[in-house]
């Protein structure tokens, strides 16, 4: 009875939370939040980032607008602007995921579900229990480079979590460290395996 009361809700380091609710009902779930907050340093080095970015484009734009564009410039400026918006949506979707975003995995008795929330809008990705398999840690490669760069400060990837559903693999809990990931996917499995149960013998 205690054991229950204690593992009713608590934290995994210091950025996993995760709580039941309605426990011992149809209804029972296993919420898990997940933050995407950073030091305040890296938060001010995005912003900066963002800045000067911003501070670029207005120089181009000034000196374009000084004079009368001759030959392929505007096919150039073109090709510059799309460059820069590229990164900009990029470094203001992170900057705005770092102060707003969080992962949010529910384990009930129909499946999980996993969302990539901003304050509290996300669309979820809903699996029922028996069409996926596989919950484990996602393989790391040290080899690969690109896979390095996800775990980044200015990255929203690096995914730490993985399982199957059919031809799909679904990845989250996003720059955990191996302490945090192996504690979340404790919390996982037995969750799963217990309510995927439950789901069932209440459907039998």
């Amino acid at each position: 009875m205690g054991t229950r009361k204690e593992l009713a809700e608590g934290t995994i380091g210091e950025r996993i939370t995760f709580q039941w609710s309605q426990r011992g009902t149809q209804d029972e779930n296993l919420r898990i939040d997940i933050a995407q907050g950073i030091a305040p340093s890296k938060m001010a080095m995005l912003f900066l980032w963002l800045l000067l970015w911003g501070a670029l484009e207005s120089v181009v734009i000034y000196f374009w607008t000084q004079e009368p564009t001759q030959g392929n410039a505007g096919v150039g400026y073109a090709i510059y602007s799309a460059f820069w918006a590229f990164f900009a949506f990029r470094i203001g979707k992170v900057t705005w995921w770092r102060l707003r975003g969080k992962e949010v995995i529910v384990v009930d008795r129909k499946g999980v579900s996993v969302a990539m929330a901003f304050g509290q809008r996300g669309l979820p990705d809903f699996f029922a229990h028996g069409a996926y398999q596989g919950l484990k840690r996602v393989t790391e490669n040290p080899t690969q480079i690109l896979r390095t760069f996800e775990h980044a400060f200015w990255s929203m990837g690096g995914e730490t979590l993985q399982f199957t559903a059919g031809r799909r693999t679904l990845v989250f809990g996003k720059q955990l460290t191996d302490r945090d990931a192996d504690g979340l996917l404790r919390l996982l499995r037995p969750a799963t395996d217990r309510l995927s149960r439950n789901a069932g013998s209440t459907n039998g």
